[in-house]
């Protein structure tokens, strides 16, 4: 009896010897393989560039820490990463390690994380670039899809089923530092993003999937204001979601848009966005974009604020809509409103009119300043007969205090006033009947 119990006293020493080992090794030498082998083997796969200043696992929590997490930005762009972490922690319920139905992810959490997508001089994109690349390889790796004519076929097997996965919470803060090269602009954004309850496989009675994206410029907290939010269908293939997402990017500067509108001969103080994205298995057809220009200027006439819809086809990874052809068809509904404007503006000009006058405030004032060519125009006295017929005609013999009997009664003096009551009235009444009060 004696030698069992010390029996089973050595095999949990070793036990614990193991799992202490086991747990330094977690420790102190998980960043040592991570930065020497995985690492350099990923790079050699996909071409990404990954290091890490510190990587732990604590067993007994159930916790993984990732500490000083980078990816170097690729050749032909100036910023040195594409992607830098401060710290990403891992929570894990352990219990859900042995029963793996689902294996539950209480929290990831990552902050201090900045992200720097970046246009290079010959307008590509570094995360485009980055992900065709993902892409490139992952389908030199797949398997051909039917076997040699001569070759054995393999024995059949059953599908491994994936472990099915739970993310209870996300959280990360990141800080987007977009950059332009060729333009020499750089835009900074704090970004957050949190989300709960993702799944990898649907099942009765799960809760709704949600992740909600805010944040502002980091230098003006009341620009580029984002509010976005996406109820996600459980991501069975992460490469093909399903989710509906809406919200808004509002107060964006039009600089972002110089190009495309100087092309169109339009201008902008700022604009806004108002996504609805509905995605199918990856393909996005029937989405849009709402995009409203702010104090928007064609050829130089204010139009005002203006909206014009986006539609949005194609897939997630290539995503397909024409930003030009929705301008242009902008400016040709909008031609008639230009034109007409146009128009004012310039008559505005020729009567001396303020800027803001409207139609009928520029052609009573215009007549009532002639009221000396009113009172000498029998079309004129004709017309306000045909308005407003219960209107007495203009006495224009009251208009000059001493007029000769030989002159004829539409003739006035020069120097007679022009600032009478009657033709004033008369001339409003007029402008009141066009127009309306």
């Amino acid at each position: 009896m004696k030698k069992t119990g010390l029996l089973i006293s050595i095999l949990i020493l070793i036990l614990a010897l193991l799992v202490a080992g086991l747990q330094w090794f977690l420790t102190r030498g998980l960043t040592t393989v991570l930065n020497e082998q995985v690492f350099p083997s990923i790079k050699t796969s996909y071409g990404l560039d990954i290091s890490i200043t510190n990587a732990s696992v604590n067993l007994f929590t159930g916790s993984a820490n990732l500490n000083g997490l980078t990816v170097k930005n690729l050749p032909g762009y100036t910023e040195p990463v594409i992607l830098a972490v401060d710290t990403c922690r891992f929570d894990v319920e352990l219990r859900s390690l042995i029963k793996r139905n689902p294996l539950v992810i209480q929290q990831i959490e990552a902050r201090g994380a900045t992200l720097i997508p970046e246009r290079n001089q010959y307008k590509r994109f570094n995360v485009k670039e980055l992900a065709d690349a993902i892409q490139s390889k992952q389908r030199q790796y797949k398997p051909a899809s039917e076997p040699a004519s001569d070759a054995q076929p393999a024995p059949a097997t059953s599908p491994k089923k994936p472990i099915p996965l739970h993310i209870r919470q996300i959280i990360v803060e990141t800080l987007v530092k977009y950059i332009d090269s060729g333009r020499k602009q750089t835009c900074e954004l704090n970004l957050r993003l949190t989300g709960r309850d993702l799944f990898s496989i649907p099942s009765s009675e799960q809760p709704d999937t949600l992740l909600v994206l805010r944040g502002t410029l980091a230098h003006n907290q009341n620009a580029f204001t984002t509010d976005l939010s996406a109820m996600i269908d459980p991501l069975v293939d992460p490469k093909k979601p399903s989710f509906n997402a809406n919200g808004s990017i509002l107060d964006i500067d039009a600089s972002f848009l110089s190009d495309l509108l100087s092309k169109n001969k339009m201008e902008s103080s700022s604009f806004s966005i108002k996504p609805s994205i509905t995605c199918k298995k990856g393909e996005i057809n029937g989405s849009y974009l709402d995009v409203v220009l702010k104090q928007l200027k064609v050829h130089g006439t204010d139009i005002g604020d203006t909206t014009f819809k986006l539609p949005v086809n194609g897939t997630l990874d290539q995503p397909s809509f024409d930003l030009t052809g929705a301008l242009q068809s902008l400016f040709s509904e909008k031609s008639l409103s230009i034109a007409k404007l146009t128009g004012l503006n310039e008559l505005r000009k020729q009567l001396g009119a303020k800027t803001n006058a409207t139609p009928r405030d520029m052609l009573v004032n215009a007549l009532t300043n002639n009221a000396k060519e009113f009172s000498k125009s029998p079309a004129l006295q004709k017309l306000m007969g045909q308005v407003r017929p219960e209107i007495t005609p203009v006495d224009t013999n009251s208009i000059a205090t001493n007029t000769p009997p030989s002159e004829t009664p539409n003739e006035i003096p020069s120097d007679a006033p022009t600032n009478n009551p009657t033709i004033t009235e008369s001339i409003q009444n007029i402008g009141n009947s066009l127009f309306g009060k």
